[in-house]
């Protein structure tokens, strides 16, 4: 016996490799079940943390965007020095 449930249809923006990446992994009839059963999972999970574990991991991801950052910031400093010798003001 099948167990039908009301749904809703919603849209959604997502970068265009990461949706490429989708059409290719997940047939067309299997996606929306597919993005369901993987959001189910993640927000039961958020549901399951606590405020100090949720602050942590927020924390946790502030810190490691400030390395990229940082990283970035350092890779572009020689890019911009040879720039403005090229163009300068």
């Amino acid at each position: 016996m099948s167990v039908y449930m009301q749904t809703t249809r919603i849209n959604i923006t997502l970068p265009n490799d990461f949706a490429k990446d989708l059409r290719r992994t997940i047939p067309a009839r299997k996606r929306s079940k597919f993005i369901y059963e993987t959001l189910k999972e993640k927000l039961n999970k958020r549901k399951k943390m606590t405020k100090k574990e949720w602050i942590k991991a927020l924390k946790a991801n502030y810190e490691y965007d400030k390395k990229i950052a940082a990283k970035i910031e350092e890779d572009f400093k020689y890019a911009d020095a040879e720039i403005l010798e090229k163009f300068p003001y």
